[in-house]
C-alpha cells in the first residue's frame, strides 16, 4: 500500500477535489493528508500579483465568486461534468477530509516549516501537488518516492507558464501538440523526470478556455494513473535535460490575441 499526502491551492479546487475523491476510496491507497494553502496570505497574494498582474482579480473571481459554476452546466469535457460522472458529494476538501477521517491542515505556503514538520510527521510515499506556488526545499526531499505534478503543457518542449498560448502562436499544434505531461518535481520549473505524457485533438470552434478545461479532466485522470503506477511499479520515469526545452512566461495581452488569431485560423471547419 501506498502512503499519499495531497496539496492543494484552495479549498475549494475542484481538481484537488476530484483527485482525493478518487484517492479516499481507493482501498490500495492510504491517504494519509491533505494541505491547503491559504488563498489570504499577504505573501502569497503579493507574488501572484507579480506574476499575473490584473489576471490576478479575474483568478480570485472565479475561484472564490464563480467556484464550480464557471465550467457551465451541462457542457462536456470540463471538471463540472467529471464531478457528475463520478457523483463527488464534496464542496470542500475540509469536508472529504472529515468523511474518511484523513489528516487536514490549512497553511499560509507549502514550504513553510511547520507544514514541513507536518508532512514529514506523516511520512509519505508520494505527494500529490495540484497547485499552490512553487515547492522547495526540504519539502522536495520527504517523499520517498517523490512530489508528482501534471503540467499543463507537454513536456520538456512547453515548461512555464500560459504554455497553451504558446504552443499556438509558435504554430506546434501538429508537431507538438495541446497534451498534458505528469512528472516529478525538482528544483527547475517543470523539469523534473516525465512519467506519462497525453494529446488532445481540439476540434473547430476550440478555443484556449475550452482546450484548457479539457486539459484539467485529462489531468486528473493522469494523476490517478500516476499513483496507481507507480503503486503496482508499472510506469518508468525519463528524464528532462536542460537543453530539451525553454521556459516560457505569462503571455503579453496582445501576444495573447495573436496566439488566438492563429488557433481560429488553424481550426477553422
Amino acid at each position: 500500500m501506498i502512503r499519499v499526502v495531497l496539496l492543494a491551492p484552495i479549498h475549494n479546487s475542484l481538481y484537488a477535489r476530484l483527485v482525493a475523491f478518487a484517492l479516499a476510496k481507493n482501498n490500495s491507497v492510504d491517504f494519509a493528508g491533505i494541505v491547503v494553502r491559504s488563498h489570504w496570505n499577504p505573501n502569497r497574494i503579493r507574488a501572484e500579483f507579480k506574476r499575473d498582474g490584473s489576471r490576478l482579480i479575474r483568478k480570485i473571481f472565479q475561484k472564490l465568486i464563480i467556484g464550480d459554476h464557471r465550467y457551465g452546466p451541462g457542457q462536456k469535457n470540463n471538471l463540472s461534468s467529471l464531478a457528475a460522472s463520478m457523483h463527488l458529494p464534496f464542496r470542500s476538501l475540509r469536508g472529504l477530509a472529515k468523511t474518511y477521517n484523513i489528516q487536514y491542515k490549512l497553511v499560509p505556503d507549502h514550504n513553510q516549516s511547520a507544514n514541513v514538520n507536518f508532512i514529514k510527521a506523516l511520512e509519505p510515499d508520494l505527494i500529490l501537488f495540484t497547485g499552490g506556488g512553487l515547492i522547495r526545499e526540504p519539502l522536495l526531499s520527504i517523499p520517498k518516492i517523490g512530489i508528482l505534478n501534471c503540467h499543463t503543457g507537454i513536456l520538456p518542449q512547453y515548461r512555464g507558464m500560459d504554455v497553451v498560448e504558446w504552443t499556438a502562436l509558435e504554430e506546434q499544434i501538429d508537431s507538438v501538440g495541446f497534451g498534458a505531461t505528469l512528472h516529478f518535481m525538482d528544483r527547475g520549473v517543470d523539469t523534473g523526470p516525465i512519467l506519462i505524457k497525453r494529446c488532445i485533438t481540439p476540434v473547430p470552434g476550440s478555443t484556449f478556455a475550452s482546450i484548457r478545461a479539457e486539459l484539467e479532466t485529462v489531468m486528473v485522470k493522469m494523476m490517478l494513473k500516476g499513483v496507481e503506477g507507480i503503486a503496482n511499479d508499472s510506469l518508468r520515469t525519463c528524464n528532462q535535460t536542460a537543453d530539451d526545452g525553454q521556459q516560457y512566461f505569462v503571455m503579453h495581452p496582445r501576444m495573447k490575441q495573436a496566439a488566438e488569431k492563429k488557433l481560429r485560423k488553424i481550426l477553422l471547419p
